[in-house]
């Protein structure tokens, strides 16, 4: 009897093809906190695995037989159920449960400490040893997340008997590092409640890296590069980093494609196109993804800033436009016949889908660009218009603009070419509805006219800032600019009055209305001071030409000469500028320099001339006066002792 070779590899075959599915971390948490993990009792939680794998073996009949125990092996052909999976996982958790047992009861009793340590070691070989299995099985059989999911636990088991072997501290971080890597990456897949288990495993990973890498520096070693962590992680393996890359790159492309499988049409404005080209059904998934979390934000208390939203919306623009190329060559495949080299090229996603939904879709992923692109530039021309209105509120009061730790102020130059812009997206969006016909197609070109018509409003309003600017320094377009302020206020008022008449669906078009309101009053208020400017200019300039018809004849001159020496002290009453030019260049606030004029000063005594005299010697003198005023002194002391007997005696 001959055997087929080929019949023999079915059953392996058949085991390979199966894309099994177990949440691993799901079933360990939920089984962990209900049998007494909660509180620290591993004796229970040990307890509990022993009897889900007697009932597991049960309902797999899997028993090693009734009688004498015979061992069944495990293995990739006889893995046909996930059950199967769940053997290795609980004999794996087990025996991790013993080993923490062990170890605490180590803690407490110091007689047998050294052997129950011991047998806590061997304890968690086992359970790495059936993660280990459990990786290897699961890689062949399993779907790509379930793979990876194993593999993570794996590394962690082999960096808990490493760690606790305190002999490799590199290798254990190593172990580590690689288990924190995947279970980050699992956070950013797959459910909520999947991707926070994932997140609580990499922040209960946190501890053990620490203490690793205080071990390694205690030691007087060096730290490794995450990169180097990870080759130390991976060796006796196989594959290395690439099949790491590898699983990680499947796992995102994996999810990826079961999200956008979600994504089996399109509706926009009436026009529901099914979506069947894969290549367009990724980027659409992106896109609304991308598209919700913009109007979270936008809806949010604290919206984003211009910085952070703008690229946003051009990543949204970047997908619809990927969407849209894919569109247009399934339509070029389809319309050049199935069995062109074109339609062979574009694969069979060509033969999908009928040419005139292909055709549909192409048209409302058309019209979704130019409304995104006109969100995109409404949200550039409110940060440029906020920081316009600062630099005028900073400029009324006096202030510098532009300093350190400020934003740049915009021009009104700036808004003038981001206005513009959005009109032409305006006129785009109304010449499309002309195209989809229909209610529709009249609906949103009354909408496309009316934002338009508030978009040219906007940019008559910044051409009137752009006149006073230049009539400000000089350029006398006062008049130019109270057109413009002028012409601004009517387009605003027609505006107003085209949205008014578009329904409330129209949500774009009358959230545009507040702001229109608010240009007319602006736009009047500029308008005011235009005319002004313009009045004052007109009678400054008639003034001046009077003046000058006054000086004409022969004593023109003198005249001329006689008001241009007046200074501003000599002519406070006359309406006219002493200021000069912007350099400063003929100012006439005072007249210097001043006239010189004396004052009376002090004396000043010169006695250097003493100096030089010689006097006559008169000292002899001067004794005869020293006696004779010592006799005087005391003639008359005597006297006034003994009074007038003295005067009597004489």
């Amino acid at each position: 009897m001959e055997v087929d070779p080929q019949s023999a590899d079915a059953p392996e075959e058949a085991a390979a093809s199966l894309q099994l599915q177990l949440n691993l971390l799901s079933v360990i948490k939920s089984a962990q906190l209900q049998n007494g993990l909660k509180h620290g009792d591993y004796g229970r939680y040990r307890q509990y695995c022993a009897r889900r794998l007697r009932s597991l073996y049960k309902a797999l009949k899997f028993l090693h037989g009734k009688g004498r125990y015979t061992k069944k092996k495990l293995d990739v052909p006889q893995t046909t159920d996930a059950r199967h999976l769940q053997i290795l996982l609980v004999s794996a958790e087990r025996a991790w449960a013993h080993a923490m047992l062990l170890k605490q009861e180590s803690q407490q009793d110091g007689a047998a400490a050294a052997k129950k340590r011991h047998t806590a070691l061997r304890r968690l070989r086992k359970a790495a040893f059936w993660a280990a299995e459990l990786c290897r099985i699961a890689g062949a059989v399993c779907d790509t997340r379930s793979a990876v999911e194993a593999d993570a636990y794996a590394s962690w088991m082999g960096g808990n008997v490493l760690m606790e072997k305190e002999s490799d501290w590199q290798r254990a971080l190593g172990c580590y590092t690689r288990a924190k890597r995947l279970f980050s990456e699992l956070a950013r897949v797959g459910d909520p409640e999947s991707q926070a288990l994932c997140g609580a495993m990499v922040e209960e990973l946190a501890p053990a890296l620490r203490y690793c890498n205080y071990q390694i520096s205690r030691a007087g070693g060096e730290a490794v590069d995450p990169a180097g962590l990870l080759a130390l992680a991976e060796e006796g393996g196989e594959g290395g980093g690439s099949l790491l890359q590898s699983k990680l790159a499947s796992l995102a492309a994996e999810a990826k494609t079961a999200q956008a499988a979600a994504t089996s049409s399109f509706e926009w404005r009436g026009i529901r196109a099914p979506v069947s080209q894969e290549r367009v059904r990724v980027p659409l998934h992106n896109a609304a993804e991308l598209a919700a979390s913009l109007e979270a934000a936008t809806d949010s208390d604290a919206p984003a800033s211009a910085e952070q939203a703008l690229p946003q919306h051009d990543k949204l623009i970047n997908w619809y436009q990927e969407a849209r190329a894919a569109t247009r060559s399934a339509v070029k495949a389809a319309q050049t016949g199935g069995g062109t080299a074109a339609a062979s090229k574009a694969g069979p996603e060509a033969d999908a889908g009928d040419l005139g939904e292909l055709v549909s879709l192409e048209q409302a992923l058309s019209g979704v660009i130019l409304e995104a692109s006109l969100a995109r530039g409404q949200a550039a021309v409110a940060d440029a218009a906020a920081r316009f209105t600062a630099g005028l509120a900073r400029q009324a009061a006096g202030k510098a603009g532009g300093g350190r730790g400020r934003e740049r102020p915009a021009k009104p130059e700036d808004l003038v070419r981001l206005t513009t812009t959005l009109g032409q997206l305006a006129a785009d969006l109304e010449e499309h509805a002309s195209h989809l016909g229909g209610r529709q197609g009249e609906a949103l070109a009354a909408a496309a006219a009316a934002r338009g018509a508030g978009y040219a409003a906007w940019r008559a309003y910044y051409q009137g800032h752009v006149a006073l600017a230049a009539a400000a320094g000089g350029g006398g377009r006062w008049a130019e600019a109270a057109g413009l302020f002028r012409r601004a206020g009517e387009r605003a008022a027609a505006a107003r009055e085209a949205t008014e008449e578009l329904p409330k669906s129209e949500a774009a078009a009358w959230a545009a209305l507040p702001g229109l309101q608010q240009l007319a009053a602006q736009a009047a208020a500029y308008l005011l001071v235009a005319c002004a400017e313009a009045a004052a200019e007109g009678a400054a300039g008639a003034e001046g030409a009077s003046k000058g018809l006054q000086g004409l004849g022969l004593a023109g001159t003198a005249a001329q000469q006689a008001s241009a020496a007046l200074h501003l002290p000599d002519a406070l009453d006359a309406w006219e500028s002493f200021a000069g030019s912007g350099s400063g260049k003929g100012a006439r606030l005072y007249q210097g320099p001043y006239a010189l004029a004396a004052i009376k000063p002090r004396p000043i005594m010169l006695d250097s001339a003493a100096g030089e005299v010689n006097y006559p010697d008169v000292s002899h003198r001067v004794k005869r006066r020293k006696a004779a005023a010592a006799a005087t002194t005391a003639t008359g002391t005597f006297a006034r002792f003994f009074g007038g007997w003295g005067g009597a005696t004489s």
